[in-house]
């Protein structure tokens, strides 16, 4: 899931759209690499975290449907929704993980990860802000 998400991030900041709005393109891309360290810390303090069980509908980094025609040009404000959605839907994972598992240690953890997706939501949201406010980042 954590690797989904930083390829997604990956793929934001290569759009077209993004490109043109360098200060999300940066955002996207220091996201990215904050979903591969995250992944990594996960792998190390959940090893046996089945995921597969967990809200298996959310667990894939969604994309929005687009008409084939517009395939490879999102526009600003769908990567930018895009982001937000995928976010909420990794922070809902981890609140589950950490409402209803039977591990301390697992809940506390799952805790940790709910913040950090909590922050890269308040990240985008700030970018959001920002270029809605004349691109200022």
């Amino acid at each position: 899931m954590r690797r989904e998400a930083a390829a997604g991030y990956r793929r934001l900041a290569m759009e077209p759209a993004v490109r043109e709005a360098p200060q999300v393109a940066r955002v996207f891309s220091r996201l990215a690499v904050l979903e591969a360290e995250q992944a990594a810390r996960i792998e190390r303090d959940l090893p046996d975290l089945d995921v597969g069980t967990i809200l298996a509908e959310e667990v894939m980094w969604a994309q929005p449907v687009r008409p084939a025609r517009l395939i490879g040009s999102m526009s600003l404000d769908d990567a930018l929704e895009t982001a937000r959605h995928n976010e909420r839907g990794m922070r809902a994972i981890f609140e589950h993980i950490a409402a209803t598992s039977p591990n301390e240690a697992v809940r506390i953890r799952a805790l940790q990860f709910a913040l950090a997706e909590t922050r890269h939501l308040s990240t985008i949201e700030e970018v959001v802000a920002a270029t809605r406010d004349g691109g200022k980042a």
